[in-house]
């Protein structure tokens, strides 16, 4: 997608100018944030498809024998094996879910506010310097696990640097706020969207290079080269970006101790409470939480996709290779619906924001439904069918953009993320009960309880849109009265 210069954007997409006279074609040293997304999500896919079924085999392992589990690598499916693993080896990613949820929620409402104050890239590289620690104690756990037999659970350990370094909740929220800081409002939506869509291009493309490297390379491998990427995105955003905040003279000379004890500050905090609960004008406060519950529903739904390869392997006997092939289709899908999806929609359509929430959750109502009533497994590729699926997060954040002000911008993705964060754990523990209780019988029963989280969902958003008109409403009453009276000043006296 070609950058426009004269977007009106200080950053237009994927191109960043100092200096209106400096060409666009400065490509390489004018990148923004949109490659560091990208070899994140590209490192994390790489590996994070395959350390499940490593859990899997490390769960049979410490169980039965270790020659007897060896066809949990392989493509051979052994369904006694599975139906006594699995519910096993589902607890164990459920407490890794729960560690990289919590932790990550409440260290966002910390960073957030910091942000504001001393910049959006010192979170960033925080959240990839706990991926970094994580991903060479994975390696270095799955690397002895070929030479000893060694409890699955010590994973749930090396994920601890990660949650405690804030992972993917302050990683979101300093990308997000980066992006606002460096977009207006015209462009937002798009260029969220592209954002998203080099999410699902990383995670697409880890998965389709791990599909070949994992034929010959082990687990460690794969989360060395992951380990690699966080250490390249560090060093990238460390020299070559450019910081989206305005420091104040007197922050900049904080030493870094200084800036670290300001983590720690009590008025930080006050201030992050104070945003999150005062009273705004014209339902501006009820709008911006139920944005927030919205976004944390779709969460709540989304947390079940690790119950689906399982779900896959049980009901139709998929090995990691079918699932990744599957989930490659999907990503594309996604990925397109983000890129070029929102940006017809927008342009072309004219469609609102709110408007991109109801096809997108309509688009996730249909995509629940065909999966849960496919009976044979090619059915489950007809979810193509449903690419604007993964539109709402683009839709809340540009709508919050909208409607908050800029200082209080990084403070709310913080909450809204906070919310994502916590919805896993709830979604899992109720998810993961009904898919063990009802395995045996009606294992896609699940996958219709969650596709029902997004007609709630349809109802929320009819509450916002009714919210929105009497917004919106307000606002132009008010301008059309001021003016009025900068027109005719006297007849107002």
């Amino acid at each position: 997608m070609r950058s426009n210069c004269k977007s009106g954007e200080s950053i237009p997409l994927l191109i960043k100018t100092s200096s209106p006279g400096k060409s666009c074609l400065n490509f390489f040293t004018n990148l923004s944030v949109e490659p560091v997304v990208l070899l994140h999500t590209f490192g994390w896919s790489l590996s994070e498809l395959q350390l499940m079924n490593q859990i899997i085999y490390q769960s049979c392992a410490v169980t039965f024998d270790a020659n007897m589990c060896s066809s949990m690598l392989t493509d051979d499916i052994n369904m006694y094996l599975e139906e006594i693993v699995q519910p096993y080896a589902s607890q164990i990613s459920m407490v890794i879910v729960i560690l990289s949820s919590v932790m990550p929620a409440l260290a966002a409402l910390l960073l957030a506010p910091w942000s504001d104050q001393f910049g959006r890239k010192g979170i960033i590289v925080t959240a990839l310097l706990g991926y970094l620690i994580t991903n060479l104690l994975v390696a270095l756990i799955s690397y002895l696990s070929s030479y000893y037999i060694i409890n699955p659970w010590v994973y749930v350990i090396a994920h601890i640097p990660v949650a405690f370094l804030g992972g993917c909740s302050v990683f979101n929220v300093g990308v997000y706020s980066y992006l606002h800081d460096t977009t207006n409002q015209q462009g937002r939506t798009v260029r969220m969207g592209v954002l998203h869509g080099c999410t699902m291009f990383g995670v697409l493309s880890g998965l389709l290079v791990s599909r070949y490297l994992s034929e010959f390379a082990s687990l460690s491998v794969l989360y060395t080269i992951s380990a690699l990427t966080a250490l390249i995105s560090i060093i990238y955003l460390s020299v070559a970006l450019e910081e989206s905040v305005n420091i104040d003279v007197n922050v900049e000379s904080y030493s870094s101790i200084d800036r670290i004890k300001a983590l720690f500050n009590i008025t930080l905090v006050s201030k992050m409470m104070s945003t999150i609960t005062k009273p705004r004008p014209n339902y501006e406060r009820l709008i911006t939480w139920l944005l927030i519950v919205l976004g944390g529903l779709v969460e709540f739904a989304s947390a079940g996709r690790i119950l689906f390869f399982l779900y896959t392997r049980y009901e139709f006997q998929w090995n990691t290779n079918s699932y990744r092939l599957w989930l490659a289709a999907e990503l594309t899908t996604i990925m397109l619906g983000n890129m070029f999806g929102i940006a017809i929609l927008k342009k072309m359509f004219k469609a609102s924001d709110v408007v991109l929430l109801i096809i997108s959750t309509i688009n996730h109502i249909g995509d629940y439904l065909i999966k849960g009533l496919s009976w044979q497994d090619w059915q489950l590729y007809l979810t193509i069918l449903t690419p604007l699926k993964g539109t709402d997060g683009a839709a809340v954040r540009s709508m919050l953009s909208d409607i908050l002000p800029s200082e209080d911008i990084g403070k709310i993705y913080a909450m809204d993320f906070c919310v994502k964060a916590v919805m896993p754990i709830l979604s899992l523990f109720s998810l993961t009960y009904l898919y063990n209780y009802t395995m045996d019988s009606t294992p896609s029963l699940y996958l219709f309880v969650t596709g029902a989280v997004f007609i709630v969902n349809l109802l929320l958003i009819g509450i916002i849109y009714y919210l929105m008109v009497l917004r919106n409403r307000s606002i132009e009453t008010f301008s059309h009265r001021s003016r009025s009276h900068r027109m005719h000043p006297q007849s107002h006296k």
